[in-house]
């Protein structure tokens, strides 16, 4: 089967367009924050997206999202009618109503009438307009919605228009991040605001989980405005000069099986010293973490030229604290091998009680300073071992191709 006619039976689009309503309730929301500090929103209960306050729904949004802007706003255009339906059986006189779409009305139509900024007659045209159309009922799958206007009576259309907001041209899916990160404007420079956005964005997804998973148990609930700002700030603050955002926290810790499996230098440092398996286990979660995180700013430029360089020889100063000797070797001493392994192991257990420096003064993570440094026993520039580099000479040409 061929693309083309595989496409026939795919819910692409209409994917596209429930990802992009939960983008736009983002969208919406924090282009509210400097006007609005009480709103509370919700998805997929009285509408698409609905904002109320003081537990009015005060505005209901009904989102429409066409591929490359295709779709129509014309005046018989199935979009309005059973929006225009939905709103006749959903809202009340103290609810705005917003349709959010792709498209754009063409000058003239009822929808170009009801945008932003309109006047009286234009309410009125629009509804000379869609009453013409309705009663020629010339669509037959909006034959009910037809039926369901016209019940009303010329002052409740002209009620229902009045409070109708049709707002076209809105950004498709591939298009979004763009407006987001103009959202964020004030609150961080221009290099951190893609970085920002793409961790707010994050959490809102994961937040929106929530919401819907709650909403589809038939549990009340709603996402405070200022759930998004605190978020906001709080990811901000972590895009500051002296901080960088940890992104890892919570990634998923490797299982013993993987350990087991695992054969990169620096798991084997540690398994020369006999290091118990789960401080091994924890050693490769450190790792991962920071080199998930490390690459993950350098990628965002969020690290000026040469600091990770400088911060890997702050942790190749502590360790040589730690792990030089202390003394000169006495010409007639003979020192085991296991006492060279547990010497390693008791010197590696109080590196790690140290407080180790982090990249920046108001980075908070644990997982870097001690993931770093196995990235650097990774690359054999430290080691546990008092004779690492002799233990582990075969691996030094895997780790110079690597470099």
């Amino acid at each position: 089967m061929s693309i083309a006619e595989s496409n026939r039976f795919s819910a692409a689009g209409a994917a596209l367009g429930y990802l992009a309503q939960v983008e736009y309730a983002l969208l919406i929301a924090l282009q509210r924050l400097d006007t609005e500090d009480s709103l509370r929103l919700s998805l997929e209960t009285v509408d698409d997206i609905a904002f109320e306050v003081e537990g009015q729904p005060q505005e209901l949004w009904q989102t429409k999202h066409h591929v490359e802007r295709q779709g129509s706003l014309g005046d018989a255009c199935p979009d309005l009618w059973k929006t225009l339906h939905n709103w006749t059986e959903t809202s009340d006189d103290r609810s705005a109503c917003f349709l959010y779409s792709t498209a754009t009305p063409k000058p003239g139509t009822a929808a170009s009438l009801l945008g932003p900024g309109r006047s009286s007659e234009h309410v009125l045209a629009a509804r000379e307009k869609l009453d013409v159309v309705a009663r020629a009922a010339g669509n037959a799958a909006s034959a009910d919605y037809y039926t369901r206007y016209l019940a009303l009576n010329d002052l409740q259309r002209t009620e229902l228009l009045n409070r109708v907001v049709v707002l076209g041209a809105a950004a498709t899916g591939e298009r979004i991040t763009e407006q987001l990160v103009a959202t964020v404007r004030k609150t961080t420079v221009q290099q951190r605001r893609q970085p920002l956005v793409d961790r707010l964005r994050g959490w809102w997804h994961g937040r929106t989980m929530v919401h819907l998973t709650k909403v589809t148990r038939g549990e009340a609930d709603w996402i405070d405005i200022r759930e998004i700002e605190d978020q906001l700030h709080l990811i901000a603050q972590s895009l500051r000069d002296e901080n960088l955002p940890l992104d890892y926290d919570n990634e998923r810790e490797p299982t013993p099986d993987e350990v087991a499996g695992d054969d990169r230098v620096f798991v084997e440092q540690l398994q020369v010293i006999l290091l118990h398996h789960e401080r091994i286990r924890q050693a490769v979660y450190d790792h991962n973490r920071a080199f998930l995180q490390r690459s993950r700013w350098q990628r965002e430029q969020l690290l000026a030229i040469g600091e990770l360089d400088s911060y890997d020889r702050r942790l190749i100063e502590e360790w040589k604290r730690a792990f030089l000797p202390l003394e000169e070797p006495d010409g007639d001493d003979v020192v085991s091998d296991d006492e060279k392994r547990k010497f390693a192991r008791t010197t590696y257990a109080r590196l790690q009680e140290r407080t180790l420096p982090e990249i920046r003064a108001e980075v908070r993570s644990g997982y870097i300073p001690l993931g770093s440094l196995h990235i650097l026993a990774d690359r054999l520039q430290i080691g546990w071992h008092p004779d690492w580099l002799n233990l582990l000479r075969h691996r030094i040409a895997e780790v110079q191709d690597v470099a």
